[in-house]
């Protein structure tokens, strides 16, 4: 028996390969419930994947903003989006386009990389429901705009824009 299937069988699994795992068991579930809602429902098994991924932004902002202590800011929501793909494993570029703007851009995305091998990017019904919650939850006042989309060649560049309200 190799050394690997040995610590493997005895539950020695290294840390780094238990996250890998986990993430990509997370990035099919993500992937195969967009499709098999489209494929039953439609559009509306669609909206309903974005409803999941709304409640869900919802509910890990409120556990973001409790555990780390942010503020209401454009640069806390903007902290809580790179803490998110640290998470997840992406990669994420964040340029300030002025105080009120911070674009980011995604050399690697492993869930755009997913939907890919489905021949599918659900990317407006999975993910961006749930980071534009993630975003606006934590920063009333901030919105999440799409740069540009994702297409077969690329994934997706967002911003998070604050809007002053007329009062401010």
């Amino acid at each position: 028996m190799g050394l690997l299937k040995t610590m493997a069988v005895k539950g020695i699994i290294p840390s780094g390969n238990k996250v890998n795992e986990l993430r990509s068991n997370l990035f099919r579930l993500i992937t195969e419930m967009s499709y098999v809602l489209e494929r039953r429902f439609g559009a509306e098994g669609l909206e309903t994947t974005s409803e999941i991924f709304q409640h869900l932004g919802e509910q890990d902002a409120a556990t973001i903003k409790n555990q780390l202590g942010l503020g209401e800011t454009l640069r806390d929501a903007v902290d809580a989006w790179i803490l998110i793909g640290h998470i997840m494993g992406s990669k994420l570029d964040v340029t300030w386009d002025g105080e009120n703007r911070a674009v980011t851009d995604h050399p690697y995305c492993p869930q755009y990389e997913e939907f890919k091998k489905k021949g599918k990017l659900y990317c407006e019904s999975a993910c961006w429901p749930y980071v534009s919650t993630i975003g606006e939850t934590i920063a009333p006042g901030v919105k999440m705009e799409i740069v540009r989309p994702a297409d077969m060649n690329r994934s997706c560049t967002k911003a998070l824009v604050f809007k002053p309200s007329k009062n401010e």
